[in-house]
């Protein structure tokens, strides 16, 4: 192997430590670029956050108004059921009466439900539309009329009369 001469080795520790002295400064880049990214990042990150609260806000009042309006439409369902409950009765009670009854007799009638149940039930019905002056006596008796003219049926059972109304 041949000797260097002192030039060459000379030349040569230069060049190693020019090599060095270049790495040492990529090194420092390095870390500047790593130092920058990560502020970048964390600067990113929290804007991101930041965002993600905004948006979380905005889906939390957005819940919010979505209960609200559930309410909302619950209680105009509400009243919708009890117009058309209304409707039901107004036409029933301004209904043309049957050929063969008396329009009081027509009314109970068409307000009654087609359910077997007892006097009291149906009377309880009337008295909830409006009929508070109608006794119970009264309704049994114009059950009986409706009977007799195929209207209603009524039906013991143990002792206990039932009352069905027969659609016409």
């Amino acid at each position: 192997m041949a000797i260097l001469k002192d030039t060459e080795r000379e030349q040569l520790r230069q060049l190693v430590k020019a090599c060095l002295l270049e790495i040492s400064k990529l090194k420092i880049e390095l870390k500047k670029c790593q130092d920058e990214s990560s502020v970048k990042f964390k600067e990113q990150l929290d804007k991101n956050n930041q965002e993600i609260k905004e948006i979380r806000d905005i889906l939390s009042k957005r819940e919010e108004e979505l209960k609200k309006l559930e309410v909302i439409i619950r209680e105009k369902d509400a009243q919708i059921e009890e117009n058309k409950k209304i409707k039901y009765y107004f036409n029933a009670l301004t209904a043309r009466p049957k050929k063969d009854l008396t329009s009081f007799q027509s009314q109970i009638y068409q307000l009654l439900n087609t359910d077997k149940n007892t006097v009291e039930n149906h009377y309880q019905h009337i008295k909830d539309i409006g009929f508070t002056e109608l006794s119970l006596d009264n309704l049994n008796s114009i059950l009986r009329n409706l009977e007799r003219k195929g209207y209603f049926k009524s039906y013991n059972e143990d002792g206990i009369v039932f009352w069905k109304k027969i659609e016409k």
